[in-house]
Formats: structure tokens, sequence, C-alpha cells
């Protein structure tokens, strides 16, 4: 074997195990391992034909636009050596010293709260939309220094987004139904302590913040988890956790989320009439001190099918900040920036999304296309944009923020 010959050892196991293996391993999310040569050389086929059309690994965002910290799309260089390998026979090569797999693992969490009970899903063949209420107990503020969604069904668990309620006004809608509970919901108008706290999609693993910064969850908080199952054709059951991370001691400085939702669009009204393409527009008001971005997440139903944001500086430059060119309902996560990324005092965030009411969007929930507004449910639609920011201080833009340990 030549020393030019690409082998799986040598070239191919490093990048399935940075790229893939987080999720196609024994005891997670994906319905098959890729953790030995044997797993990888039996599907090499499949392999060649989802990584050369950019299915897997999913990375939606486009990365002419902006790159990310926790980014999963394969380089060129690396898509290359993979078809390169699997095209001249997958050579399996010698295991090399210290190629251990490189399996993600966590520290234990300081605190585990989970659903109150055993969820029943239903074997009914339907996707299940659910509210599930969990009051977390803390008379005080809990630092944080991570935070990670933990599904006890892997199999069913599709994704969930996580709100915090300080009011206790939620905590009768748990278990509820989303199309049931949601109208209910929406009349009663509660203020939440934060609408988008924390999000969880396959893929997605706890995320970690550096000393003297942390998430902070607010005392007497109940956390409200928006959770979505696939159909299922026997009953099964889940009673997922959230795991909490402590910060040591009282952080120097806090996370905070800034939301832009619906009451932000500038083209009103936020509704969408059968058989027609929209886009809508989004701006921040102009922002009163320099921000300190950490990370970026959209949010939009099925009708969504791009979403872009930008920054306009006082200067006039532009800033990118996301670029979501084909939209997957399916696939959302929190898009985290390599470094800190600054917003200077003075500037405008703009967002622009647009949705297919159409009966050309195979992701339509009705057919034919009916009126469809804001909403909770699925069938619903919504325009969000979430960022975790901190409140600028020089130099933050060349701190190694996350470091060699994240």
């Amino acid at each position: 074997m030549g020393s030019d010959t690409i082998t799986y050892y040598q070239h191919i196991k490093p990048i399935i195990d940075e790229h893939c293996t987080g999720c196609h391993r024994t005891g997670q999310t994906a319905p098959f391992s890729l953790e030995s040569y044997e797993d990888v050389k039996k599907r090499a086929s499949m392999v060649e034909m989802v990584v050369e059309s950019k299915y897997m690994p999913p990375w939606h965002a486009d990365t002419l636009f902006r790159t990310f910290h926790n980014q999963r799309a394969l380089s060129a260089s690396s898509l290359n050596k993979i078809l390169t390998w699997i095209k001249s026979g997958a050579a399996e090569g010698l295991p090399q010293k210290n190629g251990a797999a490189n399996i993600l693992k966590w520290p234990s969490p300081d605190k585990i709260v989970a659903f109150q009970k055993p969820f029943i899903i239903p074997g009914d063949n339907e996707e299940q939309y659910r509210f599930f209420v969990i009051p977390v107990e803390n008379p005080a503020p809990i630092y944080l220094r991570g935070v990670g969604f933990v599904p006890k069904n892997k199999t069913l668990a599709h994704h969930s987004r996580i709100m915090i309620d300080t009011t206790k006004r939620i905590r009768p809608f748990d278990a509820a139904s989303v199309w049931q509970a949601g109208p209910q919901l929406e009349k009663m108008n509660i203020p939440l302590a934060n609408s988008f706290w924390t999000g969880w999609v396959p893929g997605n693993f706890p995320l970690f913040y550096p000393d003297g910064v942390a998430k902070v969850l607010p005392a007497n908080a109940d956390l409200v988890v928006n959770m979505h199952y696939a159909p299922s054709a026997k009953e099964e059951t889940d009673q997922s956790e959230i795991h909490l991370y402590y910060a040591k001691g009282k952080p120097r400085r806090i996370i905070e989320t800034l939301v832009f939702d619906e009451t932000w669009v500038t083209n009103k009204p936020f509704e969408f009439q059968p058989d027609t393409v929209i886009t809508f527009y989004m701006r921040s008001p102009v922002l009163p001190v320099d921000l300190s971005l950490l990370s970026v997440l959209p949010h939009m139903h099925l009708l969504g099918k791009s979403f872009k944001s930008f920054a306009i500086t006082p200067d006039g430059d532009m800033i990118p900040l996301i670029h979501i060119p084909d939209w997957d309902f399916n696939w959302q996560q929190t898009y985290q920036f390599n470094n800190l990324l600054k917003i200077p005092r003075g500037s405008v965030i703009y967002a622009e999304a647009t949705f297919d009411n159409t009966k050309n969007n195979p992701k339509n929930p009705y057919f034919p296309p009916a009126k469809v507004r804001y909403g909770w449910g699925t069938k619903d639609e919504m325009m969000n944009l979430i960022f975790e920011y901190l409140l600028y201080e020089p130099g933050d833009e060349y701190l190694d923020f996350y470091g060699s340990d994240n």
C-alpha cells in the first residue's frame, strides 16, 4: 500500500469521529453506528451519496456567509478524502497510535430536572406536540456554566424548545397537547421570563461557557418544554431530562438573551394567504450599547423557506450573522459564533425570512393551501431570532472564548 493511499484509520476515522459519531454511535439518536471500520465500510455507498449531496452531516447555514464554532459541515478537503477513499476501495490501513475514538464525554451535572412523570407516547402513527412543565424549585437564581437537554426516548424525540415561566400559571398545562393548550395560553398572554432559553435537536449537545461567564435560571423557575415526538406505531414512554451545570460562584459576566419575535415584523400583518410566497422583515431598535454576541438561533415552522440576518453599523458596514438558504424545520439549532462577535453601539440588526404557502412546498401542512396565522402549533407560523450576548468589554473579539476544551 503506497504512502499516498487514503486509509480509514489514518485519514477517514478522524473525520468520521469529528463530524458523525456524535450522533452515529451506540445510545445516540442516529439509527446506526459509524464507530468502527466495519460500520463505515458496509455503508460506504450510502455514505458516499449523503456526503456528496451534502445531506449529511446536517448543516443548513451558508458557510460562505458566516462560519460557526459548532459547525458540522465537511470542508472541501474532508469531503474529497471521503469520496476518494470510497471510490478507491475503502482501504482499512493500520490502527494509529493515539487513534482512540473521539467520543464526546460530558461532566456529571450538578442538578438533573425531568418531566414530572413518564409521558406515554400514543401508538397512533401521529406526531405529538406537547408542553411539559418542570418546576425547578429554586428559591434563588442559579448561575450555570452549562445546560443540556437529554431525551430519554432517543428514537421518537424530534426536537424541543425550552422556555422559562416564573408565574406558575402554566403548570396546569403539563403534558397538554400544543394544539389544545396553545390557543388558551395565547389568550392568557402570560409574560414568559424567557421565551427561548435553550433548545435541542438531534446532534445538539450540552452548551458550556468559560469561567466567569454564565446563564441564569431565575428564582422560582418553571422550565416549559415544547416537545415534538415523531409518529409511532406502538406505545412508548419518555421522561426527558435537563442537565444543569453550576458555575463556580457568582460569575462576573451574565449571558443575556435578545429575542426577535413577530411583534418586530415591519411589514405586518404576520399572516399567510393561500397560494402565496411572502418575505417578512424585522429590525431591532438602534442598539444603545456595544454587544458581544455568543450565538444565534433562527426559528420558523413548516412554511419557512429561507432566513437571513445581518447588522448594519453606524459606519454603514454590514456584519453577516446567519443565512439559511434552504430552511429545514426538522434541523433547528443554536449556532455558536467562532469568537465573541462585536456589534457596535448605534448598529441595527435586521432579519428577513421567506415563507411558501403554495402547493409547491412539500412541507405545507395544508392541502390545498389555507390561510395561516401566528401560533405555537406547528401548523401555525412563527418568525423568531434569538441571540445570546454579553455586554461588550474591550478585547472581547480577540478572546480565545471557547479554548481547546470547548
